[in-house]
């Protein structure tokens, strides 16, 4: 029994580091490869179940997303583009008053960029652990469990967004209105 638990276990590493090889080669290609990137999220997913079996569910799923975090990680370390020797420095040239105002907007838009991105995330994942907290009919030990790791799950994914998109506008009027709709949905049930 101690070796089958010890095989999954592995086979379930295994497949995870899979899936990331599979998503890291279908991000790198140009064009779609859809075949790649949904077989490297199933090789995750199967990662997650063969750990939950083994371990259980709530520690399954935290050691299966701690080996992605690692896998991927390595990868980037591995083939990240990393500069090397000193950084170039531009020559300074003559300024015109309106330079400090550019300078002053560019950090107040940083600054307010770096808020959106840490603000409402956090309050997004908050709203939808709240939210599944609210829905679930389980019991409260469960529900308490899946609204901490919902919870997680749409903090993360809504920083990259806020991260990855151009236009700041997208990510958080999106953020907003989940937020203020599961607010909304939530409260009669309070």
């Amino acid at each position: 029994m101690p070796n089958t638990i010890y095989t999954i276990a592995g086979l379930a590493s295994l497949s995870a580091l899979a899936g990331i090889i599979c998503l890291y080669r279908a991000w790198l290609h140009t064009g779609v490869q859809p075949v790649r990137r949904w077989l490297g999220w199933a090789l995750m997913g199967v990662s997650a179940g063969g750990w939950s079996s083994v371990v259980g569910v709530e520690y399954g799923i935290s050691i299966a997303t701690l080996i992605v975090i690692l896998g991927v990680f390595v990868v980037i370390a591995l083939n990240g583009d990393w500069p090397s020797g000193p950084l170039r420095q531009d020559k300074q040239r003559a300024t015109a008053s309106a330079a400090p105002r550019a300078t002053y907007v560019i950090g107040l838009r940083g600054i307010a960029r770096c808020l959106v991105v840490v603000i409402l995330p956090a309050v997004s994942g908050v709203s939808a652990g709240l939210l599944f907290f609210g829905v679930a009919n389980l019991v409260d030990s469960s529900r308490l469990i899946g609204a901490g790791f919902v919870a997680i799950a749409v903090w993360t994914l809504a920083v990259v967004w806020c991260c990855a998109d151009r236009k700041l506008l997208r990510p958080s009027a999106a953020l907003v209105l989940f937020s203020a709709a599961s607010g909304l949905y939530l409260l009669p049930a309070a």
